[in-house]
């Protein structure tokens, strides 16, 4: 049996290896606490300063905001699968990492709007609350981006997400994009004004502008490894992304009380209006995940 010195001797330099160990792993989290934060006032600050954000945060029913932030947990779900802080972890710590980028991002938001002044002793909860959890969605977004793109560690990684999740993060990236757009008069007015053919005309360019910019203009740089999915195919999934995209536009304009009283014309007029901001941002969103077509388009539709 080994002496009480000896046993004293073991601890010491155990504790004196442990604790260079520990200090590494909270200075790497600060890190990617830090990057997070940058990351999530990167994608949100546009909203920070925008006032139909300040204004509809009050006048948004409860429910509305929770099916927001509900959805918007789900994406950032999908993403922290692809991406994240944490490589190696299970199920359970996805969940975890996935609420505490939330946790974050509404923090960030508290903090910013206080900074800003929308947010004063004066200021009801219900308004408080409102406003931190419309601009929470694009601080999340920001902070889930953050976690791969800007850490300098080359993306994602050797395995290439499949269809689903490349489609899951477009929709993250559509409703990004239009969020920003959703709440202003101008859909409505575009909608409005908007005769068929020019909704035609706006259709066929909004699935030709995102056709180019995934699977032609090669942005990423690197190549993706293509599946036997019907999904996998740039056709298919640029027509299934840019009906993701409709159905975004669709659900913001409902949340912001835009279809109230409107006309199925004027209703159909407004999506495909915002849906050229939502198609454009979901596509950047897969380019995020994907990094574009394999050498610049060769792959047949």
């Amino acid at each position: 049996m080994r002496s009480a010195i000896q046993i004293r001797v073991a601890r010491r330099k155990n504790s004196g290896t442990q604790r260079p160990a520990d200090e590494a792993s909270i200075a790497q989290s600060l890190r990617d606490y830090t990057r997070a934060v940058g990351g999530g006032l990167i994608v949100g600050l546009p909203l920070l300063y925008t006032m139909e954000i300040w204004f509809h945060g009050f006048i948004l029913p409860w429910w509305k905001l929770l099916l927001l932030l509900g959805i918007a947990f789900v994406i950032v779900l999908g993403y922290n699968s692809i991406s994240g802080f944490r490589r190696e972890r299970s199920l359970r710590d996805l969940v975890v990492d996935s609420i505490a980028t939330l946790g974050l991002a509404i923090l960030v938001a508290f903090v910013a709007l206080v900074l800003l002044g929308r947010i004063e002793l004066g200021t009801s909860l219900r308004d408080a609350a409102g406003k931190v959890a419309l601009e929470a969605i694009a601080i999340a977004f920001g902070a889930s981006v953050a976690a791969t793109q800007l850490s300098g560690d080359g993306g994602v990684g050797e395995e290439h997400p499949g269809p689903f999740m490349r489609l899951l993060v477009g929709a993250g990236g559509a409703l990004l994009f239009a969020l920003n757009v959703a709440p202003t008069e101008e859909p409505l007015m575009l909608g409005i004004e908007a005769g068929p053919w020019l909704l035609l005309l706006v259709v066929g360019a909004s699935l030709l502008l995102t056709f180019a910019l995934v699977f032609y203009a090669d942005f990423g740089g690197r190549p993706v490894a293509r599946r036997a999915s019907l999904l996998d195919r740039p056709l298919p999934e640029t027509i299934t992304s840019y009906a993701i995209s409709l159905g975004v536009a669709l659900l913001l304009l409902w949340s912001f009380g835009r279809t109230n009283g409107a006309g199925a014309g004027a209703i159909l007029g407004m999506t495909v209006m915002l849906a050229v901001v939502a198609s454009v941002g979901a596509a950047i969103g897969r380019l995020l995940v994907s990094g574009g077509g394999e050498g610049g388009g060769a792959q047949s539709a």
